[in-house]
C-alpha cells in the first residue's frame, strides 16, 4: 500500500495525538453529558418516570466512573493515534473515496462492523466474568450497580485495551471508508451511554416485540450490573440467547457495592 502524503503540520505526531484525544474527549462529554443533564443534573422533571432504578447513585460511584472514563478516552486515543499512523504509512484498508465501492457497500461494512463487534464483545466480555479477570479488572466496571452514563467508559485500562483492540481489524481486512469507520466508533459509545443510561425509555411492548426481543435495552444492561453471569452481549441478545445467559426482568433497587 502507498504511503499517505500529508501536509507537514499533519505529520507532527504530538499535534496528532492532542487532536485526537480533544476529539474522543469532546464526543464522550457531549454524548454523556447530553444524558447527564436530562436525566440526572439539573434532570428533567418528566423523564423521572423512566428511571429503573429510583434510588440515586453515590458520589463516590459517580467520582470512580469519571475517574476510569478519562483513564479509558486516554488509552482509545492511543489506540487512534495508532490507527492514523498506519493508515499515513499506508497500512490500512481506510480508504475516502465513495465511488471505490459505492453507497450499498459503505452501509453494508457498517453492519458487518456491528455484528463483528457484537460477538467479540459477547465472548471478551464472558472471559471478563472469568474468576481472575473479573477479580482483577473488570470489577472496576461493575461497581456501578446502579450505573450512570459516566459508566460508560469506566473500565479497568486493561479492558479499555481489549475492547479497543476490535477496530484493528476493520482496518487491516475489511475496506473500510473513513466516515464509516467514524460513525461505527460513535455508534459504540451511544450504545454504551444508552445501556448505562439508568433510564429505561423503550416501552415494554417494543422490547416485548420481535425486533425487540433481539436487541438490547438499558434495562438489560442494568440487569447485567446486579446479576453479572447474564446479558452480557451488546447490541443483540442473539449470542445471550444462543448460550443460554438472557435473563429478563426488573433490577432490584438500592444494590450499591
Amino acid at each position: 500500500m502507498d504511503k499517505i502524503h500529508l501536509p507537514p503540520i499533519m505529520n507532527n505526531g504530538w499535534l496528532i495525538l492532542l487532536l485526537v484525544i480533544a476529539f474522543t474527549t469532546v464526543r464522550y462529554v457531549l454524548l454523556v453529558g447530553i444524558a447527564w443533564l436530562v436525566c440526572y443534573y439539573p434532570g428533567v422533571k418528566s423523564v423521572r418516570k423512566f428511571k429503573i432504578q429510583p434510588v440515586k447513585p453515590r458520589q463516590k460511584q459517580m467520582k470512580h466512573e469519571l475517574l476510569f472514563s478519562f483513564s479509558t478516552i486516554f488509552i482509545f486515543s492511543v489506540i487512534g493515534i495508532s490507527v492514523y499512523l498506519l493508515y499515513i504509512n499506508g497500512y490500512t484498508t481506510i480508504y475516502t473515496d465513495i465511488g471505490q465501492h459505492g453507497w450499498g457497500y459503505f452501509f453494508g461494512s457498517l453492519g458487518i462492523m456491528v455484528i463483528i463487534h457484537d460477538t467479540y464483545f459477547y465472548w471478551t466480555h464472558r472471559l471478563l466474568h472469568t474468576k481472575w479477570f473479573f477479580k482483577k479488572i473488570h470489577t472496576v466496571h461493575h461497581r456501578s450497580s446502579n450505573p450512570t452514563p459516566l459508566a460508560a467508559y469506566s473500565f479497568h485500562p486493561l479492558e479499555a485495551l481489549i475492547q479497543g483492540l476490535i477496530v484493528f481489524p476493520f482496518i487491516s481486512i475489511l475496506p473500510v471508508h473513513i466516515i464509516a469507520f467514524l460513525l461505527f466508533t460513535s455508534l459504540v459509545l451511544v450504545t454504551n451511554v444508552i445501556g448505562h443510561l439508568g433510564y429505561e425509555f423503550f416501552p415494554r411492548k417494543f422490547r416485548n416485540s420481535l425486533p425487540g426481543k433481539y436487541l438490547t435495552s438499558s434495562t438489560n444492561h442494568n440487569l447485567h450490573h446486579q446479576k453479572s453471569n447474564k446479558n452480557f452481549g451488546y447490541y443483540f441478545t442473539f449470542w445471550d440467547k444462543l448460550m443460554k445467559t438472557l435473563q429478563n426482568g426488573i433490577p432490584r433497587p438500592g444494590l450499591i457495592k
